[in-house]
């Protein structure tokens, strides 16, 4: 083709400059993709021709929206936005993850949740038709007007419940150490019921025999008169009992201070007991 070409010219391969030789060399080279370009050319520019219309019409139609949206982005908001937007991109990015885990979790509960209204349907009209009788909106009035308090009774059983979580422990040992005093001390009561049955005591009769009773044991209580009654009694309890004393052995025990003592003691019991028989 070169050979020909440059016979019609008149010129040779030979005569031409070094660059226009490559030139000619790479575009001999490169023939067949030079034509497929020139063939993609020629389409481009039948396939541009075809589309010009509806590109001018499109354009057309666009342009009033595109004058919109220029005037929106234009707006002082509009660019506070941009800029928030950007910089919380990061924040943004998680927010748009969140939502997307999101989604999919509700796409996994919403037949649970469907199952659960349509079970939770009779329940909520039940609950509607109690909270339109006229007793509820008494009570939610009056709550209403006593809110302070409940508040304060709120706050009291708050207290209280933490109180409580902290005696429980020791309430309950003390409830198990004392399970068996209880229960004697209930068996005495019963005991002490069926007495009261039997002698037919009057209530108030019986409180003044148990007054006296606790005023008697208050006095015998005394820490003097039980070391008294314990030293007499001792005499009793000894393994060895104490001689035999006769005639002589009384008159000789009389002159003794301790035995006087108590001679003394024991006749002013008796002078007493015998002075209040009288009354």
């Amino acid at each position: 083709m070169s050979d020909t070409s440059d016979a019609d010219d008149g010129v040779t391969t030979a005569e031409l400059d070094p660059e226009t030789r490559a030139l000619l060399h790479t575009v001999e080279a490169n023939a067949d993709e030079l034509r497929e370009l020139v063939e993609l050319v020629v389409v481009t520019k039948q396939l541009g021709e075809e589309l010009t219309p509806e590109m001018r019409e499109a354009a057309t139609d666009a342009r009033e929206p595109l004058a919109d949206l220029r005037v929106a982005l234009e707006r002082e908001e509009t660019v506070t936005l941009l800029e928030t937007v950007g910089h919380n991109a990061e924040d943004l990015a998680e927010l748009v993850e969140f939502a997307s885990a999101t989604k999919g979790l509700a796409e996994d509960i919403a037949p649970e949740l469907r199952e659960a209204a349509t079970d939770a349907r009779e329940p909520m009209a039940q609950l509607r038709v109690a909270l339109e009788r006229e007793e509820t909106f008494v009570l939610v009035r009056k709550l209403g007007e006593n809110a302070d308090t409940f508040i304060e009774l709120l706050d009291l059983l708050d207290a209280s419940h933490g109180l409580l979580e902290e005696l429980v422990p020791e309430l309950r040992e003390a409830a198990t150490d004392a399970r068996d005093p209880i229960a004697d001390l209930r068996l005495m009561i019963a005991g002490f019921t069926d007495v009261q049955e039997d002698a037919d005591f009057e209530p108030y009769e019986l409180g003044q025999s148990l007054g006296r009773a606790l005023s008697l044991g208050a006095t015998v209580g005394d820490p003097r008169v039980v070391e008294t009654v314990d030293a007499g009694l001792g005499a009793f309890t000894e393994e060895e009992p104490p001689d035999k004393l006769g005639p002589l052995g009384v008159l000789r025990a009389l002159f003794d201070d301790d035995v006087q003592a108590g001679l003394g003691q024991l006749v002013e019991a008796i002078r007493r007991m015998g002075a209040n028989s009288r009354k």
